[in-house]
Protein backbone atom coordinates (compact mmCIF):
# COMPACT_ATOMS: atom_id res chain seq x y z
CA UNK A 1 0.00 0.00 0.00
CA UNK A 2 2.75 2.78 0.98
CA UNK A 3 4.31 1.87 -2.62
CA UNK A 4 1.14 2.48 -4.61
CA UNK A 5 0.47 6.08 -2.76
CA UNK A 6 3.92 6.77 -3.40
CA UNK A 7 3.57 5.73 -7.35
CA UNK A 8 0.35 7.76 -7.04
CA UNK A 9 1.66 10.44 -5.85
CA UNK A 10 4.91 10.46 -8.34
CA UNK A 11 1.92 10.12 -10.99
CA UNK A 12 -0.30 13.36 -9.98
CA UNK A 13 3.06 15.34 -10.07
CA UNK A 14 3.91 14.43 -13.72
CA UNK A 15 1.23 15.40 -14.69
CA UNK A 16 0.99 18.35 -13.22
CA UNK A 17 4.35 18.65 -14.84
CA UNK A 18 3.23 18.33 -18.27
CA UNK A 19 0.17 20.59 -17.69
CA UNK A 20 2.75 23.39 -17.02
CA UNK A 21 5.31 22.74 -19.33
CA UNK A 22 1.79 22.70 -22.07
CA UNK A 23 1.00 25.94 -20.98
CA UNK A 24 4.67 27.30 -21.11
CA UNK A 25 5.18 26.04 -24.86
CA UNK A 26 1.67 27.29 -25.50
CA UNK A 27 2.28 31.39 -24.18
CA UNK A 28 5.73 30.49 -26.53
CA UNK A 29 3.56 29.51 -29.70
CA UNK A 30 2.28 32.35 -32.07
CA UNK A 31 -1.15 33.15 -31.87
CA UNK A 32 -2.49 30.50 -35.43
CA UNK A 33 -0.91 27.53 -33.58
CA UNK A 34 -2.12 28.52 -29.93
CA UNK A 35 -5.47 29.19 -31.22
CA UNK A 36 -5.38 25.46 -33.12
CA UNK A 37 -4.03 23.55 -29.89
CA UNK A 38 -6.79 25.48 -27.82
CA UNK A 39 -9.31 24.16 -30.14
CA UNK A 40 -8.25 20.33 -30.37
CA UNK A 41 -8.27 20.97 -25.94
CA UNK A 42 -11.53 22.20 -26.00
CA UNK A 43 -13.00 19.67 -28.09
CA UNK A 44 -10.99 16.58 -27.09
CA UNK A 45 -10.36 17.14 -23.26
CA UNK A 46 -13.18 20.42 -21.99
CA UNK A 47 -15.84 19.62 -24.07
CA UNK A 48 -16.77 15.68 -22.78
CA UNK A 49 -16.16 16.83 -19.40
CA UNK A 50 -18.17 20.04 -19.47
CA UNK A 51 -20.83 17.41 -20.82
CA UNK A 52 -20.41 14.95 -18.56
CA UNK A 53 -20.68 17.79 -15.69
CA UNK A 54 -24.28 18.95 -17.09
CA UNK A 55 -25.30 15.53 -17.81
CA UNK A 56 -24.57 15.26 -13.72
CA UNK A 57 -26.65 18.72 -12.95
CA UNK A 58 -29.21 17.12 -14.84
CA UNK A 59 -29.52 14.09 -12.86
CA UNK A 60 -29.11 15.50 -9.69
CA UNK A 61 -31.97 17.69 -10.25
CA UNK A 62 -33.82 14.53 -11.52
CA UNK A 63 -33.54 13.66 -8.35
CA UNK A 64 -33.84 16.23 -6.42
CA UNK A 65 -37.35 17.08 -8.42
CA UNK A 66 -38.72 13.19 -8.00
CA UNK A 67 -38.24 13.65 -4.37
CA UNK A 68 -40.23 16.71 -4.55
CA UNK A 69 -42.75 15.02 -6.02
CA UNK A 70 -42.83 12.17 -3.78
CA UNK A 71 -43.08 14.88 -0.81
CA UNK A 72 -45.86 16.42 -2.39
CA UNK A 73 -48.07 13.15 -3.19
CA UNK A 74 -47.40 11.47 0.33
CA UNK A 75 -48.77 14.93 1.34
CA UNK A 76 -51.72 15.15 -0.69
CA UNK A 77 -52.43 11.33 0.49
CA UNK A 78 -52.17 12.54 4.01
CA UNK A 79 -54.59 15.21 3.25
CA UNK A 80 -57.11 13.30 1.53
CA UNK A 81 -57.10 10.87 4.93
CA UNK A 82 -57.71 13.87 6.92
CA UNK A 83 -60.20 15.12 4.77
CA UNK A 84 -63.08 12.84 6.27
CA UNK A 85 -62.30 14.03 9.74
CA UNK A 86 -62.44 17.48 9.27
CA UNK A 87 -65.52 17.17 7.61
CA UNK A 88 -67.01 15.46 10.42
CA UNK A 89 -65.60 17.80 12.88
CA UNK A 90 -67.25 20.61 10.66
CA UNK A 91 -70.20 19.11 10.85
CA UNK A 92 -70.44 18.85 14.53
CA UNK A 93 -69.20 22.15 14.72
CA UNK A 94 -72.12 23.65 12.87
CA UNK A 95 -74.31 21.22 14.52
CA UNK A 96 -73.22 22.47 17.98
CA UNK A 97 -73.40 26.70 16.46
CA UNK A 98 -77.30 25.82 15.22
CA UNK A 99 -77.71 24.46 18.61
CA UNK A 100 -76.59 27.22 20.52
CA UNK A 101 -78.60 29.87 18.54
CA UNK A 102 -81.94 27.36 18.68
CA UNK A 103 -81.62 26.98 22.56
CA UNK A 104 -80.51 31.11 22.77
CA UNK A 105 -80.03 30.70 26.58
CA UNK A 106 -80.20 28.33 29.54
CA UNK A 107 -76.75 26.16 28.71
CA UNK A 108 -73.47 25.62 29.11
CA UNK A 109 -71.23 24.09 26.13
CA UNK A 110 -68.74 21.77 27.00
CA UNK A 111 -66.38 19.14 25.62
CA UNK A 112 -67.47 15.29 25.98
CA UNK A 113 -64.01 12.90 27.05
CA UNK A 114 -64.93 9.67 26.83
CA UNK A 115 -63.41 6.80 28.15
CA UNK A 116 -60.86 8.51 30.48
CA UNK A 117 -60.61 5.68 33.53
CA UNK A 118 -64.32 6.70 34.54
CA UNK A 119 -64.63 2.81 35.73
CA UNK A 120 -67.65 2.41 33.31
CA UNK A 121 -67.93 2.04 29.54
CA UNK A 122 -71.23 4.63 29.81
CA UNK A 123 -69.86 7.30 31.44
CA UNK A 124 -68.17 10.58 30.33
CA UNK A 125 -65.97 13.77 31.60
CA UNK A 126 -67.15 17.36 31.02
CA UNK A 127 -64.47 19.78 30.77
CA UNK A 128 -67.50 22.17 32.72
CA UNK A 129 -67.91 21.98 36.12
CA UNK A 130 -69.82 23.84 39.14
CA UNK A 131 -67.97 26.99 38.38
CA UNK A 132 -69.35 27.51 34.82
CA UNK A 133 -72.89 26.71 36.56
CA UNK A 134 -73.13 22.85 36.23
CA UNK A 135 -74.95 21.05 38.32
CA UNK A 136 -76.26 17.25 39.33
CA UNK A 137 -79.01 15.61 37.50
CA UNK A 138 -78.84 17.89 34.69
CA UNK A 139 -79.76 16.86 30.64
CA UNK A 140 -76.45 16.63 28.80
CA UNK A 141 -77.75 16.73 24.74
CA UNK A 142 -75.70 17.35 21.40
CA UNK A 143 -77.16 18.59 18.56
CA UNK A 144 -79.08 15.42 17.26
CA UNK A 145 -80.70 14.99 21.01
CA UNK A 146 -80.23 13.43 24.19
CA UNK A 147 -77.39 12.22 25.33
CA UNK A 148 -77.31 11.81 29.02
CA UNK A 149 -77.38 13.17 32.39
CA UNK A 150 -74.94 14.64 35.12
CA UNK A 151 -74.51 12.45 37.84
CA UNK A 152 -71.13 13.78 39.71
CA UNK A 153 -69.82 17.38 39.24
CA UNK A 154 -66.35 19.45 40.48
CA UNK A 155 -65.23 22.57 40.45
CA UNK A 156 -64.10 22.87 36.64
CA UNK A 157 -65.23 19.27 35.73
CA UNK A 158 -67.89 16.85 35.89
CA UNK A 159 -68.96 13.42 35.24
CA UNK A 160 -72.30 12.02 33.56
CA UNK A 161 -73.63 9.10 32.25
CA UNK A 162 -75.12 8.45 29.41
CA UNK A 163 -78.17 6.64 28.04
CA UNK A 164 -76.95 2.83 27.54
CA UNK A 165 -75.97 3.39 31.20
CA UNK A 166 -78.00 -0.13 33.00
CA UNK A 167 -79.37 3.26 35.58
CA UNK A 168 -80.66 5.67 33.35
CA UNK A 169 -84.23 6.48 32.93
CA UNK A 170 -85.94 9.67 31.14
CA UNK A 171 -89.63 10.11 30.68
CA UNK A 172 -90.91 9.91 27.45
CA UNK A 173 -93.38 10.68 25.20
CA UNK A 174 -94.47 10.92 21.49
CA UNK A 175 -93.90 14.35 19.77
CA UNK A 176 -97.84 15.02 19.48
CA UNK A 177 -98.62 13.65 23.41
CA UNK A 178 -100.50 11.26 22.90
CA UNK A 179 -98.72 7.93 24.79
CA UNK A 180 -96.93 8.12 27.36
CA UNK A 181 -93.77 5.91 28.86
CA UNK A 182 -90.46 5.54 30.69
CA UNK A 183 -87.01 5.21 28.71
CA UNK A 184 -83.91 2.92 29.26
CA UNK A 185 -80.87 1.26 27.93
CA UNK A 186 -82.49 -1.69 25.86
CA UNK A 187 -80.11 -4.97 27.93
CA UNK A 188 -80.36 -6.76 24.68
CA UNK A 189 -77.69 -8.83 22.96
CA UNK A 190 -76.04 -8.12 19.71
CA UNK A 191 -77.08 -5.55 17.48
CA UNK A 192 -80.01 -4.36 20.18
CA UNK A 193 -77.55 -3.44 22.75
CA UNK A 194 -77.59 -0.04 21.13
CA UNK A 195 -81.08 0.18 21.50
CA UNK A 196 -83.28 2.00 23.78
CA UNK A 197 -86.89 0.51 25.20
CA UNK A 198 -89.94 2.39 26.05
CA UNK A 199 -92.07 0.45 28.17
CA UNK A 200 -95.00 1.91 30.47
CA UNK A 201 -97.15 2.72 26.80
CA UNK A 202 -100.87 2.32 28.13
CA UNK A 203 -102.15 -0.03 25.85
CA UNK A 204 -104.50 0.88 23.59
CA UNK A 205 -101.80 3.68 22.66
CA UNK A 206 -100.41 1.73 19.32
CA UNK A 207 -97.37 3.26 18.23
CA UNK A 208 -96.55 2.80 14.06
CA UNK A 209 -92.50 2.45 13.16
CA UNK A 210 -91.01 5.74 12.87
CA UNK A 211 -92.73 7.49 15.48
CA UNK A 212 -90.58 10.18 17.09
CA UNK A 213 -89.89 10.11 20.89
CA UNK A 214 -89.15 12.97 23.06
CA UNK A 215 -88.40 14.18 27.01
CA UNK A 216 -92.04 14.48 28.42
CA UNK A 217 -90.50 17.27 31.36
CA UNK A 218 -91.88 15.15 33.93
CA UNK A 219 -89.81 14.69 36.61
CA UNK A 220 -87.45 17.51 36.42
CA UNK A 221 -84.41 16.43 35.52
CA UNK A 222 -85.01 16.90 31.55
CA UNK A 223 -87.07 19.37 30.06
CA UNK A 224 -89.76 18.51 27.83
CA UNK A 225 -89.01 18.66 24.11
CA UNK A 226 -85.50 16.88 23.88
CA UNK A 227 -85.23 14.39 21.17
CA UNK A 228 -84.75 11.05 21.95
CA UNK A 229 -85.18 9.04 18.80
CA UNK A 230 -87.78 6.46 16.52
CA UNK A 231 -89.78 3.89 17.37
CA UNK A 232 -89.05 0.90 15.26
CA UNK A 233 -90.81 -2.23 16.44
CA UNK A 234 -92.96 -3.44 19.44
CA UNK A 235 -91.51 -6.06 21.33
CA UNK A 236 -94.66 -7.49 22.78
CA UNK A 237 -96.49 -6.91 25.95
CA UNK A 238 -95.54 -8.23 29.15
CA UNK A 239 -98.64 -7.37 30.86
CA UNK A 240 -102.27 -7.09 29.71
CA UNK A 241 -102.50 -3.01 30.47
CA UNK A 242 -98.94 -2.09 28.57
CA UNK A 243 -96.72 -2.45 25.65
CA UNK A 244 -92.91 -2.15 25.20
CA UNK A 245 -91.29 -0.60 21.89
CA UNK A 246 -87.76 -0.33 20.50
CA UNK A 247 -86.20 2.67 19.71
CA UNK A 248 -83.90 3.63 17.30
CA UNK A 249 -81.48 6.82 19.30
CA UNK A 250 -81.18 9.40 18.17
CA UNK A 251 -77.52 10.08 19.34
CA UNK A 252 -74.31 7.59 20.01
CA UNK A 253 -72.59 8.40 22.64
CA UNK A 254 -69.26 7.26 21.23
CA UNK A 255 -68.85 9.66 18.25
CA UNK A 256 -70.42 12.94 20.88
CA UNK A 257 -67.61 15.52 21.42
CA UNK A 258 -69.24 18.72 21.79
CA UNK A 259 -72.11 18.59 23.97
CA UNK A 260 -74.66 21.46 26.03
CA UNK A 261 -75.39 21.07 29.56
CA UNK A 262 -78.96 22.48 30.13
CA UNK A 263 -79.16 24.46 33.55
CA UNK A 264 -82.47 23.66 35.63
CA UNK A 265 -84.33 27.02 34.95
CA UNK A 266 -84.33 26.18 31.33
CA UNK A 267 -86.96 22.89 32.23
CA UNK A 268 -89.59 25.34 32.96
CA UNK A 269 -89.75 26.63 29.57
CA UNK A 270 -89.10 23.17 27.57
CA UNK A 271 -86.93 23.00 23.82
CA UNK A 272 -89.77 21.39 22.14
CA UNK A 273 -88.57 24.37 19.27
CA UNK A 274 -85.47 23.17 19.16
CA UNK A 275 -85.95 19.60 18.13
CA UNK A 276 -89.61 19.33 16.55
CA UNK A 277 -91.39 16.48 15.17
CA UNK A 278 -89.98 16.80 11.94
CA UNK A 279 -87.93 13.93 9.95
CA UNK A 280 -84.33 15.55 10.18
CA UNK A 281 -84.32 17.89 13.38
CA UNK A 282 -80.54 17.66 12.73
CA UNK A 283 -80.98 19.72 9.65
CA UNK A 284 -82.61 22.18 11.24
CA UNK A 285 -79.77 22.37 13.83
CA UNK A 286 -77.04 22.84 11.21
CA UNK A 287 -79.34 24.92 9.36
CA UNK A 288 -79.65 27.57 12.28
CA UNK A 289 -76.04 27.33 12.81
CA UNK A 290 -75.47 28.29 9.24
CA UNK A 291 -77.80 31.27 9.29
CA UNK A 292 -75.98 32.28 12.17
CA UNK A 293 -72.66 32.24 10.54
CA UNK A 294 -74.15 34.30 7.45
CA UNK A 295 -75.45 36.77 9.31
CA UNK A 296 -72.42 37.46 11.11
CA UNK A 297 -70.01 37.89 7.43
CA UNK A 298 -73.05 39.74 6.33
CA UNK A 299 -72.15 41.86 9.81
CA UNK A 300 -68.54 42.07 9.27
CA UNK A 301 -69.15 43.37 5.65
CA UNK A 302 -71.76 46.13 6.82
CA UNK A 303 -69.10 47.07 9.28
CA UNK A 304 -66.51 47.76 6.96
CA UNK A 305 -68.12 49.40 4.10
CA UNK A 306 -69.33 51.46 6.70
CA UNK A 307 -65.94 52.15 7.89
CA UNK A 308 -64.51 52.93 4.01
CA UNK A 309 -67.24 55.01 3.76
CA UNK A 310 -66.65 57.33 6.84
CA UNK A 311 -62.63 56.94 5.94
CA UNK A 312 -63.67 58.45 2.38
CA UNK A 313 -66.03 61.20 4.04
CA UNK A 314 -63.11 61.87 6.38
CA UNK A 315 -60.23 62.13 3.27
CA UNK A 316 -62.71 64.56 1.52
CA UNK A 317 -63.33 67.01 4.47
CA UNK A 318 -59.44 66.67 5.22
CA UNK A 319 -58.90 68.11 1.39
CA UNK A 320 -61.02 71.01 1.39
CA UNK A 321 -59.73 72.08 5.06
CA UNK A 322 -56.77 72.12 2.82
CA UNK A 323 -57.48 74.04 -0.18
CA UNK A 324 -59.18 76.51 2.29
CA UNK A 325 -56.41 76.79 4.15
CA UNK A 326 -54.14 77.25 1.17
CA UNK A 327 -56.56 79.94 -0.55
CA UNK A 328 -56.51 81.66 2.67
CA UNK A 329 -53.04 82.43 2.51
CA UNK A 330 -53.01 83.06 -0.90
CA UNK A 331 -55.26 85.70 -0.29
CA UNK A 332 -58.08 84.27 -2.30
CA UNK A 333 -61.69 83.30 -2.40
CA UNK A 334 -63.32 79.98 -2.52
CA UNK A 335 -66.18 79.04 -1.80
CA UNK A 336 -66.87 77.18 0.90
CA UNK A 337 -69.01 73.43 1.16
Amino acid sequence: MPRGARTDTRADVAVAVACVVLALVLLILPATPRDRVAGVVRGNLVGPLVAMQHRASLARRSFANNDSIARTADSVVMRSQRLDALEAENARLRSLLGLGRALRWGFIPAEAIVGRGMGDDHSFMLTAGSRAGVERFSAVVAADGLVGMVTQVDERTSVAISWPHPDFRVSATTADGGAFGIVSAHLGSGAERYLLELHGVPFRAELAPGTPIVSSGLGGVFPRGVFIGTVLEEMGTTTGWSRSYLVRPAVRPAEVTQVMVLQPERNAEGVASVWSAANSPTRRVIAAGDSLVADSIAKVRADSLTRARAESLAKAADSLLRADSLARARGDTVPRS
